[in-house]
């Protein structure tokens, strides 16, 4: 059993289920990637592994996901001390000719820019034909020297015109890999066990391995034993329960 504290490895619970079931370790990869459907279906799939990388930044001012890239969980540069600053998310960046080298020249318009006054510092994005001005009436330079919105389907990173870094570094939650350890609470070992013996056999046909009510008590065995880890990772303290009570009573006095 491989446990850190609180914690047991997803690999523990497959090689727990190939043990109790007397399986071949040929089996591994087909229950490695079952236990990562269970994490989702548990609702752990936050615990999947968390990466930090350096990424440079094209010439049209957009950044190629990763490959493995899930979530992102933060987004920015460093500063000297070795800090993340992050970025402001800016969901009005358009997504058009995000994968052109004219991406830039392609989005900006000669009525509508980002024109910044370093004497006033606002945002002035209408031009009339003599000066610049605001459009809508409210300043803004929240997002002067970096917004960004990721573009999924064209697996990039846009980064508004004023950014001027050569690269960013992105937190971001990644797909599961073979060969990598994964953490899950150990309250919930037994729900994936269950879940492995359930789904290893789930949409085998009966002539061939299980019948239908094997494959019906193995999934009622799973959801016992899901409800049962829900409950003990959010244990119930009889002093939580007394304070809170405590609370309530004090509240229906004052009403």
């Amino acid at each position: 059993m491989s446990q850190h504290q609180s914690w047991i490895t997803v690999d523990s619970c497959v090689y727990d289920y190939i043990n109790e079931a007397e399986l071949s370790q040929n089996k591994y990869f087909k229950l490695f990637h079952l236990a990562f459907r269970c994490m989702e279906n548990l609702g752990l799939d936050f615990f999947y592994q968390v990466k930090s990388v350096k990424l440079p930044v094209n010439s049209n001012k957009t950044v190629t996901l990763p490959p493995d890239f899930l979530n992102y969980n933060k987004l920015g540069v460093l500063n000297g001390n070795g800090e993340l600053i992050p970025l402001q998310y800016n969901d009005k960046l358009t997504t058009f000719h995000d994968l052109r080298p004219t991406r830039i020249a392609d989005t900006q318009s000669e009525n509508f820019t980002n024109y910044y006054s370093y004497s006033s510092p606002v945002f002035f994005n209408f031009w009339n034909g003599d000066s610049y001005y605001n459009m809508y009436g409210v300043s803004d330079n929240s997002l002067y020297g970096g917004g960004f919105k990721i573009d999924i389907h064209n697996g990039v990173i846009l980064l508004d015109s004023s950014f001027n870094y050569e690269g960013l570094v992105l937190e971001y939650t990644a797909s599961p890999q073979e060969g990598t350890e994964y953490f899950i609470p150990v309250q919930f070992r037994e729900a994936m066990i269950a879940w492995l013996a359930w789904k290893d056999i789930a949409n085998i046909p009966s002539s061939r391995k299980g019948n239908l009510g094997d494959k019906r008590d193995r999934r009622h065995e799973y959801f016992e034993a899901r409800r049962n880890g829900i409950i003990k990772y959010r244990p119930f303290y009889l002093d939580q329960a007394y304070l809170q009570s405590l609370d309530n009573q004090r509240l229906v006095v004052k009403s």
